[in-house]
């Protein structure tokens, strides 16, 4: 498989599975006229094989190899697995982590699961969908505070709507597809 080919299998899973059109209020607040549940592809064996090659190919146009590749839990959880998965077939092993929202209250304590200590290693963080940049933020005020450099931030899909604006301003921002591109068809 090419990656264009990677790119547009996936891109056709996403309309046809993750892309519903109504109306709906975003975790912003804001109102829209469609809503992207990406994990409902993301979470799918193709879509998240598809994803984790999406991810790792835009990484290479990057020219990045990261340390570590990981985001915040909800969103970012099936795209870290998908692409740690991938990097194994590949035969390029790319440790992944999670961060929660907080740190647990019990056991260890710990806000970043999956890798012991993230101080000076550098870092790809990862969403499914960047509309403020809010919790991709989140993500990256953890790791940061561990001691990571963020060398990259990737969405599955950027809305446009400010949040990739301010995540470019500070950080190397791209996105598989922008929801402009995935309302095309």
């Amino acid at each position: 498989m090419s990656s264009l080919n990677h790119r547009d299998q996936l891109a056709d899973l996403l309309r046809e599975k993750s892309l519903v059109r109504g109306d709906f209020t975003l975790a912003s607040g804001k109102k829209s006229n469609y809503y992207l549940d990406c994990r409902l592809t993301t979470l799918d064996a193709r879509g998240a094989l598809l994803t984790g090659y999406c991810v790792l190919e835009l990484l290479d146009e990057m020219g990045f190899k990261p340390d570590a590749i990981g985001g915040l839990s909800m969103g970012a959880d099936p795209i870290v697995s998908a692409a740690i998965v991938v990097s194994a077939i590949e035969n390029r092993l790319i440790p992944g982590f999670l961060v929660r929202k907080e740190a647990k209250k019990h056991g260890r304590q710990k806000q970043i699961e999956g890798i012991e200590n993230l101080s000076g290693k550098k870092v790809v963080i990862v969403d499914d969908v960047c509309t403020t940049g809010g919790s991709t933020q989140e993500a990256i005020n953890a790791v940061e505070a561990a001691g990571a450099e963020v060398v990259a931030v990737i969405s599955l899909v950027d809305r446009e709507e400010g949040g990739s604006a301010m995540l470019r301003a500070k950080y190397n921002y791209r996105s598989v597809f922008t929801a402009h591109e995935l309302l095309e068809m």
